[in-house]
């Protein structure tokens, strides 16, 4: 095995602040390990790329010496396969995030008043059952231009109730007053209120959900002249993408009462069309935003048409956590266990980003490979 010299002082730290302020709920007759050391455990073997329990359990079994080392903790003993997941499931997930925040700094500061939020919910698929299709949820809501995490919040399996959890979310956080891109869901007279009366501005994309107000708004674009046209043509992985952005003015129509505090200003009309060898769609969506166009100001119809984009390569966040750390494969009846992995694995891509790492999947392979390549890099990001 490799050998490392590795300044363990700050581990040392982030698992004091783990031993002080995580509760263990385990009885005291049955702990057979150290609570501390498993969880910075887990969130190291994670970053090396191991996705299911199985995976976890045998990388801190082989490198148990190496990860004592690095730890500080000399005693370090191996957990095993069957109590892994039994500890996990007894975690206090919303004490480890405020750990996770104040270590690792999660919340940074950002210029509210500059950048676009994108606010998704994503489903922990492994988690779903016959019983339950849906499965537990997580809340993230992510800068657009260099994709920090803000917030990360557990949601419960009913996906009616993001809107609440959403609207809650971004009152606790202050990120209300900030710039917001949502989905349709979040299309509703509360958010919008919300939103608008904190000052905050927002983008949402109106589908037929809300039939009689995308029925206006099909209409307004038919008969007005836009104050504003985009454009954007991309080619790559065989395809041709041509959007177009239209738009218009909306703060005159006239909306049903329960819309009366949304603030409605514009609405942005977006074309897309693809072609990939034969093969041709279109299609057309419909966004509205509180944030109002001036006339002969064509850059803020441009940043609202380039936030909408913004959103849907935030989203493709999703395919990283599926695909590059394995989240889908992540089998497990436990919402607390399944929130906990979700947390750690959100570490793990903030620290990939904040290393400017630009090929996460072949650092994640180097880390299981080389205990040296995966202590250096520890030790850059102030693990």
């Amino acid at each position: 095995m490799e050998s490392l010299s590795f300044n363990s002082a700050q581990t040392t730290v982030f698992l004091c602040a783990l031993e002080e302020k995580l509760p263990d709920r385990r009885d005291n007759r049955g702990k057979k390990h150290n609570l501390a050391l498993i969880i910075c455990a887990v969130a190291i073997v994670i970053i090396a790329g191991c996705a299911t329990t199985s995976r976890i359990f045998r990388f801190i079994r082989n490198r148990i010496d190496w990860l004592a080392q690095i730890t500080g903790i000399v005693d370090a003993t191996p957990i095993s396969r069957a109590n892994l997941p039994r500890l996990l499931t007894q975690v206090d997930w919303y004490s480890l995030n405020l750990i996770l925040e104040e270590h690792f700094n999660f919340c940074l500061e950002f210029n509210a008043s500059q950048e676009w939020i994108a606010v998704d919910g994503k489903t922990l698929r492994g988690t779903t059952t016959v019983e339950d299709k849906q499965g537990q949820r997580t809340l993230l809501a992510v800068t657009q231009i260099n994709k920090m995490i803000l917030v990360e919040k557990p949601l419960p399996s009913k996906k009616a109730a993001e809107v609440t959890q959403t609207q809650i979310m971004l009152h606790h956080s202050g990120l209300e007053k900030g710039k917001l891109t949502l989905d349709a869901l979040h299309l509703n007279p509360g958010t919008t209120k919300q939103i608008n009366q904190a000052g905050g501005s927002y983008i949402i994309q109106a589908k037929d959900n809300q039939s009689i107000l995308k029925e206006q708004l099909q209409k307004l674009e038919k008969t007005q002249k836009p104050i504003g046209s985009y454009f954007t043509a991309n080619k790559g992985h065989g395809r041709i993408e041509l959007r177009e952005g239209r738009c218009f003015d909306v703060s005159e129509l006239e909306y049903a009462q329960r819309w009366a505090n949304s603030g409605f200003a514009t609405l942005i009309v977006i074309e897309r069309k693809t072609r990939k060898k034969s093969k041709k769609t279109e299609e057309i969506s419909f966004y509205l935003s509180n944030q109002k166009l001036n006339q002969g100001q064509s850059y803020q119809g441009r940043e609202l048409f380039d936030a909408i984009r913004g959103h849907w390569q935030v989203e493709s966040d999703n395919w990283i956590r599926d695909v590059t750390f394995k989240e889908d494969s992540v089998r497990t009846k436990s919402e607390n266990q399944a929130q906990v992995m979700a947390s750690l694995r959100t570490l793990a891509m903030k620290l990939l980003r904040q290393a400017k790492i630009p090929n996460m999947m072949a650092a994640l392979d180097n880390f299981c490979d080389s205990n040296k390549l995966l202590g250096e890099f520890l030790k850059k990001v102030g693990f």
